[in-house]
């Protein structure tokens, strides 16, 4: 396995050696200075901060997810989608039928969505780094409705937070991503 815990650099390599090892294209090839810096941007390449030794209650964060893991996150935001749209129900429910007053409606309202868009922040930032495609078409369009009057789309939030994790000033400083 590769260094994250998954299998993609064995298959790249397994595909090079039944090529007799010789790289056919740009893909896998760097294109480097004597420094070890971009020819392109002169930046250096990155290269990951994994601790050595391993201690063992960091290896989690090394390892690539697998597919239950992803499901498990997509089932898990789609449920806190789910419960966002029950508790507008709930609120109209509330004030319709005037169980209990205005406030009090509201209050109930207000905790129990603040708690689960509270959640769904964290959930969806668990999701973009580790389950970056949705298992169905249609859990594209349930990331951000309460965010604005229209949906963002997922790729417009995806391109934006890697384009954020890509340019942040202290990590690049500090030579974590280049």
């Amino acid at each position: 396995a590769s260094p994250d815990g998954g299998h993609d650099a064995e298959q790249a390599k397994s595909a090079m050696d039944k090529k007799g090892g010789e790289q056919t294209g740009k893909m896998l090839t760097l294109d480097v200075d004597e420094n070890k810096r971009s020819h392109t941007t002169k930046r250096a390449i990155p290269t990951p901060n994994i601790p050595e030794p391993m201690p063992p209650n960091l290896a989690f964060m090394f390892t690539k997810i697998s597919p239950e893991q992803k499901m498990y996150m997509w089932n898990i935001y789609t449920m806190i989608f789910c419960l966002e749209c029950l508790s507008i129900v709930m609120y109209w429910a509330l004030l319709k039928y005037g169980v209990v007053s205005f406030a009090a409606s509201t209050s109930i309202y207000g905790f129990v969505m603040i708690v689960l868009c509270i959640q769904n922040v964290y959930i969806l930032h668990d999701v973009i780094h580790g389950a970056t495609f949705p298992p169905y078409e249609w859990q594209n369009y349930i990331t951000h409705p309460f965010a604005d009057f229209i949906s963002i789309p997922w790729m417009d939030l995806i391109m934006e937070h890697n384009r954020h994790h890509n340019s942040t000033f202290d990590l690049l400083n500090h030579g974590e991503f280049g």
